[in-house]
């Protein structure tokens, strides 16, 4: 092979290695992050509002997992609800509730073959299926998403929706007043491949 041969497929093969490592390059999150939750009203409307940056995604062989953390400890070393509601009574009430010293954590993993992830300066945005666990219980969960990238960054919001029968969850009540069983929940973060 001549040196000319010997170079043109060294250089094949250096972008052939090239194109694979960043085709197999895995997100990770970066920047800040947020979960809101709304669980509206049932009887008297009472509803319960949160948000929390207590929000990480990472892939990992090929699966996506958004983790939002549930137990935190407060200001005065006791454990409340991630979930900041306003209320400080309330965020503890949340955080027994959900049983977050048990279940500290709710999380949805996605295949990324799945996802429609966007080229440099493009959007995308779809319906996709992952696997959700919260309170112990996983199920399979439908869910829509949004997505925007810039260089290597992506801007990601999701939206779904849980019923808390199916994650045996009993319904939220304070002294006898209910909220309802369907909880939207929406997410922002940002990815880095």
């Amino acid at each position: 092979m001549s040196i000319r041969h010997y170079r043109i497929a060294s250089a094949a093969s250096l972008a052939a290695l090239s194109f694979t490592l960043l085709a197999s390059a895995e997100l990770k999150s970066i920047g800040p992050a947020q979960i809101e939750m709304h669980l509206p009203g049932g009887t008297a409307g009472l509803s319960i509002d949160g948000k929390s940056s207590k929000v990480i995604a990472v892939e990992a062989g090929g699966v996506i997992t958004v983790r939002a953390r549930l137990d935190c400890v407060s200001e005065d070393k006791e454990h409340t609800s991630c979930l900041k509601t306003g209320i400080a009574m309330r965020d503890k009430h949340l955080w027994k509730h959900i049983q977050a010293d048990k279940y500290p954590d709710a999380a949805l993993a996605v295949e990324r073959s799945q996802l429609k992830i966007p080229n440099d300066n493009d959007k995308s945005e779809g319906d996709a299926t992952g696997s959700f666990t919260l309170h112990g219980v996983r199920k399979q969960l439908n869910f829509h998403y949004a997505a925007q990238r810039t260089g290597s960054d992506i801007q990601v919001q999701g939206h779904l929706r849980i019923n808390l029968n199916d994650y045996n969850i009993e319904r939220p009540s304070f002294t006898g007043v209910h909220t309802g069983m369907v909880a939207d929940i929406k997410v922002q973060f940002k990815l880095r491949e």
